[in-house]
């Protein structure tokens, strides 16, 4: 380890890592300082094959593009910022004319933030203004699912789906929020399977606002791929039971795709391969490819019809670097066809990781585009979930990260998001090493 490494470690201590536990810290954890394409490396020298796109999924076109960079720094030269309330500027003005082009149905208002969590409570804002305009201000409440996550302001945190100390800790939350199970096939909650359940899912959204009286309802929201148990997809139809029972009480239907959009899914928008056209959407991650921090929120004219102005205000939103890199950013996609490869690829690295499900540990391999998981369970024939205390997940983790793949654990699951330009190449070893990590764990367990 270099002097200048070690004194990174020593002065880690004045930085307050996001969700890092003092034993994580104490055990070391990896500091890195460079990419490129797929790859990274430590302070060390280390190289890593990242399978989850900077962990968070953002890095959608790889690391190291200069022509990113390059974007950042002409539009910093020329104008590094300006108030979005009551001026605008002309790279937040494209990005929303793009945006708007790409976006499903007539969802073409864009309101531009900086984080996934920021684009949520834009979103719920959005809806409980839409209302108070129209002389409905009883409707506060949002229906979410559990397992949801949404993100970690106040109100996205408010419509956390898991008992996570994440929410617990920030108690009392927002008020209003009412939780549904999900549509989670794989664990059903009624014990049925899909075809022949009815979506008993979709009508739990429909009992729910009844329960809660349809006029205090502002909005159902939902990832149309859910990440809390691990890129857990739903049938097509459950969407569309969904936005039926929206339309039919009047209520804003959000669709979360602040992970999903931009490829990640083999669609530009998850939105688009279920044929649904939500009132409000969210996005961000791949929005930039994680060069600089933006999100936005979008919506059908009609939410802000009777608005005489959108009561809200980020000092960073509209920021015009950060739309200039947006706009690049979904150049390069479009240019290197990064959607369609994300479908076909992803398709590859399903297949591969289908033939995984011979291990005693793993349930399911699901997973669409490049976002995959593989669903670990204590009993394949119950497909019972491991206590906490006894997952193997965070072993497999750090089994991986000792081998150069950086991998991480979602809910039950072991979940995958790399960049969209990732090579069947790269794949493979990523798939030999989870075969190797899985055979380790299963051997230490006694299971083989």
């Amino acid at each position: 380890m270099t002097t200048e490494s070690n004194d990174l470690y020593r002065d880690l201590e004045h930085l307050v890592s996001h969700r890092t536990t003092r034993a994580e810290l104490a055990a070391g954890i990896p500091i890195i300082e460079r990419g490129l394409g797929c790859k990274v490396w430590d302070t060390t020298g280390k190289e890593y094959l990242d399978l989850v796109a900077g962990v968070t999924r953002p890095v959608g076109v790889g690391y190291g593009r200069k022509e990113l960079a390059q974007a950042m720094a002409e539009q910093a030269e020329k104008l590094c910022y300006f108030t979005p309330m009551q001026y605008s500027n002309p790279p937040a003005i494209g990005l929303a004319k793009k945006l708007a082009s790409l976006l499903p149905g007539d969802v073409n208002e864009v309101f531009f933030a900086s984080s996934g969590s920021e684009a949520v409570e834009s979103a719920l804002k959005l809806a409980k203004q839409h209302y108070y305009y129209k002389g409905e201000q009883k409707r506060y409440k949002i229906i979410a699912r559990r397992g949801a996550y949404h993100g970690q302001t106040m109100g996205a945190l408010s419509i956390l789906g898991s008992v996570h100390p994440m929410r617990q800790v920030m108690e009392p939350a927002v008020p209003g929020a009412v939780f549904v199970d999900p549509p989670y096939c794989y664990r059903c909650p009624w014990k049925q399977s899909y075809p022949g359940c009815d979506l008993l899912c979709a009508e739990t959204v429909k009992d729910a606002i009844e329960f809660e009286m349809p006029d205090m309802v502002a909005a159902v929201i939902g990832e149309p791929i859910m990440q809390g148990f691990g890129a857990l997809a739903m049938p097509k139809e459950y969407w569309q039971r969904v936005r039926e029972i929206c339309d039919h009480y009047d209520i804003l239907l959000i669709v979360d795709e602040v992970i999903t959009g931009f490829g990640r899914t083999g669609t530009m928008f998850a939105s688009e391969a279920l044929g649904l056209v939500p009132d409000i959407m969210t996005m961000a991650k791949q929005i930039t490819s994680g060069y600089i921090p933006l999100s936005a929120a979008a919506c059908r004219p009609k939410v802000t019809e009777h608005m005489p102005a959108f009561l809200h205000l980020h000092t960073w939103g509209s920021h015009p670097v950060a739309c200039a890199v947006g706009l690049k950013n979904i150049e390069i996609i479009e240019n290197e066809g990064l959607v369609a490869r994300s479908a076909e690829v992803g398709g590859y690295f399903l297949a591969a990781l289908k033939e995984l499900e011979t291990h005693p540990l793993v349930g399911e391999a699901r997973g669409t585009g490049l976002w995959c998981a593989l669903d670990l369970t204590s009993d394949k024939t119950t497909r019972a979930m491991f206590a906490p205390a006894d997952h193997p997940g965070p072993s497999l983790v750090s089994r991986a990260r000792e081998k150069g793949l950086i991998i991480k654990m979602m809910g039950p699951a072991l979940e995958f998001a790399p960049p969209l330009v990732i090579s069947k190449d790269e794949l493979d070893w990523a798939v030999s090493v989870l075969d190797e990590v899985l055979s380790e764990e299963e051997n230490a367990r006694g299971l083989v």
